[in-house]
């Protein structure tokens, strides 16, 4: 039986929701560390439609978030320093094996590996919190930065080894690259601060709440509360906001270019919420980020031209990025460093299960149901207000970890 023809809206239906499918996997994988270029050509090796291609990104973003709390717990254990190594000359062979896989099995199998293995920023955010005290704010915003644009340039650099190569070398130049050059420097400039003389003889605790005591505070609950909203929104205007700008008429190629507005608006906002959170001492620091993302997001319900959309989406990536960044400083504040890894690692599979994973589904069923974009427009906004006023529920810092920490 031939198919009914399409109309001019249900053809658009149809697009918008291929681009927030694609957009839904890169989101994943940039978020993951694993080349989103090459997921193309794995659909093509294997005749995969979009849907089994998420299935796989979503598969590794579990197994990240999942094994975040037992790498958590491994870091307070045995050291940043050791789990890190560890971890990348595992990682190595990993990412090589993908360069000889033959069968569907083999490649999930090795996704989900890569997944358990892969140690995220817990690592670097417990060294760093035992180097710096006083601007521990902006040794997490310049981290963030990092990331931010490292994220982009490795995603960049996969695209062109894979256009010259091939996906399948270009997973055996990231084998070597992470167990010739990535391990060597983590092994050379990758240290924990060494514990002073005076405090040797003494038992080796530091300062702070166990990961059961933290649970039982509403400010852990607070935190992970504002952390899965933020991340929700800003990770759902990443996945969809290429067809909520077509849906305001732009061009493709115009949505790119305005949805690229979220990235620098995020890499802007680390180095710049980093220092203010060490100048202020109070939580309410991240509340401006938040009303900053509340206008973003306001100007978004009205815009429709390039300018002001653009404004929209880059205060949005500010604010929502500066909010979401302040996680690991909160954490060592409020809790302090002595199980701050198990503590971080919890926060994790809130992060990735249910703001990225469940909330792009989200906001793509509240689209399939209305047939628009505004409905789940509004739900964002509706996001970003709740986050901001659990904000006001955040007391001061407990000033008796940081002076604890001081040396």
């Amino acid at each position: 039986m031939a198919s009914p023809p399409k109309t001019a809206a249900s053809g658009s239906k149809i697009n918008n929701r291929t681009s927030a499918n694609a957009a839904r996997y890169s989101t994943l994988i940039k978020a993951s560390g694993v080349p989103a270029s090459s997921c193309s050509c794995l659909s093509d090796e294997f005749s995969w439609d979009r849907a089994q291609v998420v299935l796989l990104v979503t598969l590794f973003g579990l197994a990240v978030a999942l094994s975040s709390p037992v790498k958590g717990w491994l870091i307070d254990r045995w050291g940043a320093r050791r789990l890190m190594l560890v971890s990348t000359a595992l990682l190595a062979p990993l990412l090589m094996g993908l360069a000889i896989i033959e069968e569907v099995w083999q490649l999930r199998g090795l996704f989900l590996l890569l997944g358990i293995v892969a140690p995220g920023n817990m690592p670097y955010g417990k060294i760093l919190g035992g180097w710096f005290v006083q601007r521990r704010g902006m040794a997490y915003g310049l981290l963030g930065l990092g990331f931010g644009i490292g994220g982009p340039f490795g995603l960049w650099v996969g695209h062109v080894c894979i256009e010259a190569w091939g996906w399948r070398t270009t997973y055996l130049v990231y084998g070597v690259l992470e167990g010739g050059v990535a391990l060597p420097l983590l092994w050379w400039l990758f240290r924990e601060r060494a514990v002073p003389a005076v405090q040797q003889a003494a038992p080796a605790v530091e300062p702070g709440m166990s990961e059961f005591e933290a649970w039982r505070t509403p400010t852990f609950w607070l935190l992970l509360i504002n952390q899965v909203l933020t991340v929700f929104v800003v990770s759902g205007v990443m996945t969809h906001g290429v067809p909520m700008l077509i849906e305001r008429e732009l061009t493709r190629g115009q949505a790119a270019t305005v949805l690229s507005a979220l990235s620098i608006g995020m890499v802007v906002s680390q180095p710049l919420m980093g220092g203010l959170m060490d100048r202020f001492q109070t939580p309410r620091v991240a509340l401006p980020f938040a009303l900053i993302a509340v206008l973003g997001m306001l100007i978004f319900e009205s815009a429709n031209g390039f300018a002001g959309l653009w404004l929209s989406i880059f205060l949005i990536g500010l604010g929502g990025g500066g909010e979401s960044g302040t996680t690991k400083y909160f954490i060592a504040r409020y809790f302090g460093l002595r199980r701050f890894s198990v503590i971080y690692g919890a926060v994790q599979p809130f992060t990735f299960a249910l703001s990225i994973s469940l909330g792009a589904w989200l906001i793509g069923a509240l689209y399939d149901q209305t047939g628009s974009y505004e409905l789940a427009e509004w739900t964002l906004l509706g996001a970003f207000l709740l986050a901001t006023l659990i904000l006001l529920g955040f007391r001061p810092y407990p000033s008796p970890y940081l002076t604890a920490c001081v040396v």
